[in-house]
């Protein structure tokens, strides 16, 4: 089959690689239609992750065909088209029993090299998903491909990050980062009843498009951000920041940003191992941190039912449509910030 392969740092290609198999009675095999390449991606393509070697299939946004399944899988068949989550998880451990599948003993993330698990990614022809039962999801058929694939990462990433703020109908939210994932955080802070959201980057087109879909512009290369969100939101702050960046300058923002007694739901992937934790700050104002990588099991089944019923449009996000062999380009495209996110077409 074809794949997208990690060369070097900087270099992808599409090379002729074996087709997977099943390998565990809970896997599944799936033709992959329907794939994208996603921010955290770049953090393989510039070398950040340990473990990624030379040859590794990179991807883990994908929608497909079930061709395949394991002797222990039963929700889903050969035939079904399915979206799956971005990190695998077993349903069984104790983790996952309390509903925290992103800390599964046995879980791992597709597609991100040997310290997550040595999982080959779904930017490909074909693919094998793990413990299938837990990790895929059916696709209402009402739904096409592009509508639903996000719920297997960027839009449930976003989601899960409003609903890790604790955020309630009528509060006032900041998003810092308007790229795929901060955009989709603005549509859910206001598909979750937020008065307004306040949506912050450098980049003007960003807080433009993001505009589009409701939020206040602000264009911090333009404009102060703290003064503008507390000339907006009567000098307190916002009640809810979500920082969708990862780094150590937009996590010191969003604590600029909050009220007292408010939220911050962290998203980002960062590379840095450490920040400067604004600690006197954070207990003066009584100020709630979370962070962490998406539970995305936890919040897949909420998101699709969002997209069916129309309250998010998550391939408003979309910039450029491309074949599996122009990934190479479009990864180019896409470090250059030429284009927003991109979707892989396979048939």
């Amino acid at each position: 089959m074809k794949a997208v392969v990690f060369r070097d740092v900087g270099q992808v290609s599409v090379e002729s690689v074996e087709d997977p198999k099943i390998l565990q009675p809970g896997d599944a095999l799936i033709r992959v239609t329907t794939a994208a390449i996603c921010g955290s991606d770049l953090h393989l393509y510039h070398g950040r992750i340990p473990g990624v070697l030379p040859g590794m299939i990179m991807g883990h946004e994908y929608v497909g065909i079930v061709e395949e399944v394991g002797s222990a899988v039963s929700a889903v068949r050969k035939g079904d088209r399915v979206v799956g989550a971005f990190h695998v998880a077993c349903g069984h451990c104790r983790a996952c029993r309390s509903g925290y599948f992103n800390q599964c003993s046995q879980g791992g993330v597709l597609g991100y090299g040997m310290a997550f698990g040595d999982l080959a990614g779904t930017q490909s022809e074909y693919a094998r998903i793990p413990f299938a039962d837990w990790t895929l999801r059916r696709v209402p058929d009402e739904l096409t491909d592009e509508q639903a694939l996000f719920s297997g990462d960027i839009l449930s990433t976003a989601y899960g990050a409003v609903r890790n703020a604790g955020l309630r109908p009528g509060e006032t939210a900041a998003v810092i980062g308007c790229g795929p994932v901060g955009l989709m955080a603005v549509m859910s802070a206001l598909a979750c009843g937020a008065s307004r959201v306040f949506a912050v980057d450098l980049v003007k087109s960003r807080t433009d498009a993001a505009a589009r879909f409701g939020a206040i512009p602000v264009p911090s290369g333009e404009v102060n951000p703290v003064a503008r969100i507390n000339e907006g939101t009567d000098g307190e702050g916002a009640d809810v920041v979500i920082e969708a960046v990862g780094g150590i300058q937009t996590l010191a923002l969003a604590f600029q940003l909050v009220r007292g007694g408010g939220r911050i739901s962290a998203v980002g992937i960062a590379s840095e191992e450490q920040f400067p934790f604004p600690l006197a700050q954070t207990l003066v104002k009584d100020i709630t941190f979370r962070i962490g990588v998406a539970n995305v099991h936890r919040d897949i089944d909420t998101t699709l039912a969002l997209v069916r019923a129309g309250r998010i449009d998550p391939t408003a996000v979309i910039t450029h449509r491309v074949s599996l062999h122009d990934a190479p380009e479009a990864y180019r495209l896409f470090d250059r910030k030429e284009a927003g996110k991109v979707v892989l077409r396979l048939s």
